[in-house]
């Protein structure tokens, strides 16, 4: 089993949530892969293709914080695999138009370039409906101050969703549902 983890806007592989599913996954003995993906949306696409090359669907899970959670779709429509849902954007275009020009990273060693075309390529990666909501996971927070959990509820309502009440975007609770997420991705057939 393999799972890949997409981190959130101008955020980190390293983010608290990439280490603790580090950590479930390298006591399951299961490969993980974090990519950074402070670049363009095209060419997080083409990472995410080339790193899920030659994988079988059935062996491979992405889970996807917040704009990690978008690109984490998009890469489950492409790939047929299994997909968890962090908070996920839904229309990430809208809200990184207030972003617009160089903006440095959390841990501060990166800027990301947000323009126009960035905005395009975001738009242009958009999945309308999952064709298999049961290959789903969605956590959402009630209480999230970035995005409008509704969003999401809606758009993913015939995948499982679990309902953070009051839980933030971090999701600070997240060690509560590491070792579930983490479950989910390591269930595919073969499976340690």
């Amino acid at each position: 089993m393999t799972t890949l983890y997409l981190h959130g806007f101008l955020s980190s592989p390293r983010s608290v949530k990439g280490q603790m599913l580090a950590a479930a996954h390298e006591r399951r003995r299961a490969a993980f892969l974090a990519p950074d993906l402070n670049i363009g949306p095209a060419q997080a696409a083409s990472l995410l293709l080339q790193l899920t090359e030659g994988i079988p669907a059935e062996s491979l899970a992405v889970v996807g914080s917040s704009l990690g959670g978008f690109y984490a779709a998009w890469l489950a429509e492409k790939r047929g695999c299994r997909a968890v849902l962090l908070n996920p954007a839904v229309r990430p275009w809208e809200f990184v138009k207030d972003y617009m020009g160089e903006q440095t990273t959390v841990a501060g060693d990166r800027t990301v370039s947000v323009t126009p075309d960035f905005v395009r390529q975001l738009r242009e990666l958009d999945v309308p409906s999952v064709t298999r909501p049961e290959r789903y996971l969605v956590l959402l927070s009630t209480a999230d101050e970035t995005l409008d959990w509704r969003e999401a509820d809606a758009k993913y309502r015939e995948a499982t969703r679990v309902l953070i009440p009051g839980g933030d975007h971090r999701i600070s609770a997240f060690a509560d549902y590491c070792e579930a997420v983490t479950d989910f991705c390591c269930s595919g057939p073969g499976a340690a």
